[in-house]
């Protein structure tokens, strides 16, 4: 980066990127909302016991049950199998097997009830003996999860007021403000690339991507300031101009930024491969507001800090001058 990248004369034009990416995104959201997968459906589960997998009926189970759905004119969406546990001490299974399937929200109960009768006819006339039972259930569309999720985004709301009072306290209240316009910024940004990206997410997710975006955005500016703070102790910032201070400051401090940004976004990875689909599904597309808390925290909170700067070394000026007159006129006294 130049001495003069971090001016009030390039604050315009980042902003207006900033500007052009929320306005689509509004427009998106008005349209076409959010991709939403609302989760709803319906699911049908056979469970048999051992008497249909010593005659080796797995495979006969599926078959009986999807040329039944064939039959019918309707198709599953997903398959998954649920094996009995294994015990450790005599390697025996216990308990049944349960292979799901599941449907889309629009497959009539009527017709899967049809399948349920059917399947379950077939299955106990072939294996005579076997224990065969077949559950058709509907899947909600994730209602029960907005309570824990406002709970959620409020308790990261209440946690991002005390960063900022903190930051007030430890660092100036030029740099809370400026932590207060990033995080608004970072947060309509991230749910306008949310409407741009279409990634795929739950029916209340957006307001949990929000307040991780609040989170996100002021923990790499507490960073940032931390490490400015640090360096504005050398006196030789002191005969700097504002501008120019920030520029210096921030070839070193950027780095660090950068560090962290790089563990947390391993972090996220690493969670999201490794974790069950409905985790992965939530912590991989926070590398959105990690993305955008980034760009904030290096282009554009800087710029947005210059005029507090000045502000704060006019202050400080003023200060000095008036302990330094009060300390001369004890010294004629």
């Amino acid at each position: 980066m130049t001495k003069h990248f971090y001016s009030l004369k390039k604050l315009p034009l980042f902003a207006a990127i900033s500007a052009v990416i929320l306005i689509v995104g509004i427009v998106l959201f008005a349209l076409f909302g959010f991709n939403v997968e609302s989760g709803a459906g319906k699911s049908f589960s056979v469970t048999y016991d051992a008497v249909v997998t010593i005659a080796d009926g797995g495979e006969r189970v599926e078959e009986v049950c999807e040329n039944t759905f064939d039959s019918l004119g309707i198709n599953y969406e997903s398959k998954s199998e649920t094996a009995p546990d294994l015990d450790n001490s005599s390697l025996a299974e216990n308990g049944d097997y349960t292979v799901t399937y599941v449907f889309a929200e629009d497959v009539s109960s009527e017709t899967l009830a049809s399948a349920r009768d059917t399947v379950e006819s077939t299955l106990t006339g072939e294996f005579e003996g076997a224990s065969v039972y077949v559950v058709v259930h509907e899947v909600a569309a994730g209602a029960s999860f907005v309570e824990p999720v406002w709970r959620g985004a409020v308790a990261l709301i209440v946690a991002a007021i005390v960063v900022l009072v903190y930051i007030g306290f430890r660092f100036g209240w030029g740099r809370t403000l400026t932590g207060l316009v990033l995080t608004v910024h970072d947060v309509l940004l991230t749910l306008a690339l949310l409407a741009i990206t279409r990634i795929p997410v739950a029916a209340f997710t957006p307001l949990l991507f929000a307040a991780a975006a609040v989170v996100i955005s002021l923990f790499i500016w507490m960073v940032q300031c931390m490490k400015m703070r640090e360096t504005f102790k050398d006196p030789a910032f002191r005969t700097m101009d504002a501008e120019e201070a920030v520029n210096e400051c921030l070839k070193t401090s950027n780095k660090t930024v950068l560090y962290v940004v790089a563990a947390v976004a391993v972090v996220f990875i690493v969670v999201g491969a490794v974790a069950a689909p409905g985790v992965r599904a939530f912590f991989l597309p926070l590398l959105l507001p990690l993305a955008v808390s980034t760009y904030s925290s290096l282009v554009l909170g800087p710029m947005v800090y210059l005029p507090m700067k000045r502000m704060d070394d006019r202050s400080n000026a003023k200060k000095a001058r008036y302990v330094g007159k009060k300390k001369a006129e004890k010294a004629e006294e």
